[in-house]
């Protein structure tokens, strides 16, 4: 059996649900491979009278555009042959600068990553992304040709699996959790057809996946192994030397708090202050540590990186890519 597919990623994808407070923020991380127009609409309801959308793509540090103001909002940028040039990956953030909170829905329409599978190809088509934070991911495929049925699935780290098997359109979506995150980062969304006799399909393929920076995770440290678990803007955690403890409040990518270590786990020599700072792509860590709360400066180093899941983003397997 060969599976002759044409995918690109276009359309709109299902909603995206959305909830912050004050000084908050919720992203999601999408592919673009090809010009074309990226539309993001949001409703919301809640005290926040007024919220920022804010798009954010490759080769730059501005935002691609922004609409700032009332619900619904409705953002729009048409991507050019450069943009595609600079990178894939773009991020779409939903940001409360005010007072209140927001809970709420995006919609999202993007160009998407367009390649090709022929005669001599794989029967399937397989994305790697990376998932960073809890959230909803979300993918749809829509096609026509002689394939009645194609299987949608997507996959996680610990063996988790799940999919849907159909006709025309099809989706699948999975809610990550924090136990998730602590597993890996790395995920796949396949498509591909259990047929056997020949088949073609040709149509669209949709996602989208959380896109902010998370703590939670396992990490390798000057003070030995640590997992961090972060529930909203609280993060929690141990460490292996002495036993340790660490528990802060993150505030944009700055995690202030405290450590705690054996026998006694008080200050000032088995407890104090500690302010770590998340590098750009969420992988590692550094910032400093000191006996007790009220010192005058800081009494040593902290860094970390990652201990797993690591990836990179563009499509696997066989076939031509665009």
């Amino acid at each position: 059996m060969t599976l002759l597919i044409t995918v690109i990623f276009i359309g709109t994808i299902a909603a995206l649900p959305f909830s912050i407070g004050s000084g908050d923020k919720d992203e999601y991380s999408f592919i673009v491979g090809t010009p074309g127009e990226i539309r993001v609409q949001a409703a919301w309801t809640g005290t926040a009278s007024n919220l920022a959308l804010i798009l954010n793509g490759p080769g730059q540090v501005n935002a691609y555009a922004r609409q700032d103001g009332s619900s619904p909002l409705d953002l729009r940028y048409t991507v050019t042959n450069a943009d595609v040039a600079k990178g894939e990956i773009w991020t779409i953030g939903i940001w409360n600068f005010g007072a209140g909170t927001a809970d709420g829905d995006l919609s999202l329409t993007s160009p998407g990553y367009p390649f090709s599978l022929g005669f001599t190809s794989a029967d399937k088509v397989e994305i790697y992304f990376t998932v960073r934070s809890p959230g909803l991911i979300s993918a749809q495929a829509s096609w026509t040709g002689s394939a009645s049925d194609l299987d949608l699935s997507l996959n996680g780290p610990g063996n988790f699996g799940t999919h849907a098997l159909g006709a025309s359109p099809l989706g699948k979506s999975y809610m990550v959790t924090n136990d998730d995150i602590l597993k890996g980062q790395t995920w796949t969304v396949t498509l591909e057809s259990h047929e056997q006799d020949w088949t073609t399909a040709s149509g669209t393929l949709r996602l989208a996946y959380p896109g902010e920076c998370c703590w939670t995770g396992t990490w390798n440290t000057n003070f030995g192994e640590m997992v961090l678990k972060q529930e909203g803007a609280t993060v929690t955690g141990t460490y292996t030397h002495d036993q340790g403890r660490i528990s802060g409040t993150v505030s944009g990518n700055t995690l202030t708090g405290t450590w705690s270590e054996a026998p006694s786990y008080s200050p000032t020599q088995d407890a104090g202050k500690m302010q770590l700072v998340l590098s750009e792509d969420c992988n590692s860590f550094s910032g400093y540590w000191m006996y007790g709360q009220n010192k005058a400066h800081w009494d040593g180093d902290w860094t970390a990186t990652r201990a797993r899941g690591r990836s990179d983003l563009r499509p696997g397997g066989a076939g031509i890519f665009g």
